[in-house]
């Protein structure tokens, strides 16, 4: 895959926005739920170019795999750069994180990786149903701060 942007990779306003970092075969049955579920995507083959991509663009949804770009759970870049986020840019972005490691659904192993929800590679044939059930229930967590920030218009 090129680095270089195609016609498809800029969004619209209004567009649900995804960004994916896992190995090709997650990656593929990622971007194929995520088309499903009417997220346009990016994919991202390095930890650099996944920072530098967050950093430019509001992402509505992140796919993580522990193990993107070659790295372990405790030394993925990417992760600990999410974790470093400004609080504002990160509580607009769902994180999902993909790994050996965890067990599908736990909000403990969620919230100890500062993110939003955690899927066992067993279970990506559910991929679907965990992402609207999550995605859903983040929309509902955020939903009276959000409307309370534009109703401010801060950030």
């Amino acid at each position: 895959m090129s680095t270089e942007l195609s016609r498809t990779d800029f969004f619209e306003l209004g567009d649900k926005t995804s960004l994916i970092c896992a190995d090709p075969t997650t990656t593929e049955l990622a971007r194929e739920v995520l088309r499903e579920l009417e997220y346009k995507s990016h994919v991202a083959e390095t930890a650099e170019m996944a920072i530098e991509r967050l950093r430019y663009t509001p992402y509505d949804v992140v796919v993580i795999h522990e193990e993107f770009a070659g790295s372990s759970l405790r030394s993925n870049a990417l992760l600990g750069y999410l974790a470093t986020m400004p609080m504002p840019q990160r509580r607009n972005s769902f994180v999902c994180l993909i790994g050996p490691s965890f067990k599908t659904l736990d909000a403990m192993q969620a919230f100890t990786q500062s993110v939003h929800v955690v899927v066992h590679p067993m279970d990506l044939p559910n991929l679907t149903a965990i992402l609207k059930k999550s995605t859903a229930e983040f929309a509902l967590l955020y939903k009276v701060y959000n409307d309370c920030v534009a109703a401010q218009h801060i950030h």
